[in-house]
């Protein structure tokens, strides 16, 4: 299934949010990419400034980071398989990230939570420190992954799109190899390059999970996508990315990994560095708080 490089470079029709929306609003956001530097600096102030005038903090970080609730912990437990299997791969960004060349516009992947090839994938992107327009498909997902096997001619995934160089790929090995050639240094990092054992640590790291994001939840659209900070290697992170793909929410990924030159300006937010953290534009809600979070996407947006 992964080794097999398949470019498909045609126009892309797009995708509404929902059937009465347009994309005009991730257009918007798309054009305004987080910029971060080492230091405080105007854009650190700025992303903090703005970021409190619109949005209402409803969750706030706990003060002891990784405290987790007793009735939560042998979900904590679950979820962290498959970073202890991949040896933290994705907890870290890759050496040297701040010199690599950065998409002009965002990349977008279509995939779902549950699929390990789709994880190979999302550890590169975190390695890379590439933020992403992610377009859930789970499986009987009645929006997204119909539009994918459209597009791509199979029902395979991951599915990416990358408008910077009119690029539709499937096959995880070979986006992966894309994705490093192209906003790396052109080295696959081990971890990545290992065919069938890479596939078979992530798919045994996920198994604990027992198909939590993998299949079709109903819900409701939301207009705008939500924005989520995370990082792959998180487990906290892992669940509330369970929930966007069972729900089909579209969301902006801003990886911020350990050592992410991104991490001054998001930490500047609230004053704050915790993942995951999400801000939805449908309804000014800002979130810390993995629980929390996964309820108030459940009872916004689950049917």
């Amino acid at each position: 299934m992964t080794g097999t490089r398949m470019l498909l470079r045609s126009s892309r029709t797009p995708i509404p949010f929902s059937s009465t929306s347009n994309r005009g609003s991730a257009a918007r956001i798309r054009s305004q990419p987080i910029v971060a530097t080492g230091r405080r600096s105007l854009t650190v102030a700025a992303a903090e400034n703005e970021t409190q005038r619109k949005y209402n903090l409803t969750s706030k970080a706990k003060d002891k980071r990784y405290d987790v609730d007793p009735e939560e912990r042998l979900n904590a437990f679950t979820s962290g398989a498959p970073a202890l299997l991949r040896l933290g791969t994705a907890g870290w960004v890759a050496n040297g990230v701040e010199a690599f060349p950065r998409p002009a516009k965002m990349i977008e992947l279509y995939e779902f939570q549950g699929c390990p090839f789709c994880r190979k994938v999302r550890e590169a992107t975190t390695l890379l420190d590439l933020d992403v327009m992610f377009w859930p498909c789970p499986k009987d997902g009645p929006t997204y992954r119909p539009k994918a096997v459209q597009m791509s001619g199979k029902s395979q995934f991951p599915f990416l799109v990358d408008p910077n160089t009119n690029t539709q790929m499937l096959e995880s090995d070979a986006i992966v190899e894309y994705l490093f050639d192209k906003y790396g240094d052109g080295k696959v990092p081990l971890a990545l390059a290992l065919g069938p054992l890479t596939t078979i640590s992530v798919g045994l790291g996920q198994a604990p999970r027992l198909g939590k994001g993998i299949k079709y939840r109903p819900s409701r659209k939301p207009k705008e996508p939500i924005e989520i900070w995370a990082y792959e290697a998180s487990p906290f992170c892992l669940q509330t990315r369970e929930v966007l793909t069972e729900l089909e929410i579209p969301h902006i990924y801003r990886s911020a990994a350990r050592g992410s030159p991104k991490r001054p300006a998001f930490e500047a937010k609230w004053g704050v560095g915790q993942y995951p953290y999400i801000e939805d534009p449908n309804t000014g809600v800002a979130m810390f708080e993995t629980p929390k979070i996964n309820k108030y996407l459940n009872d916004t947006y689950a049917i």
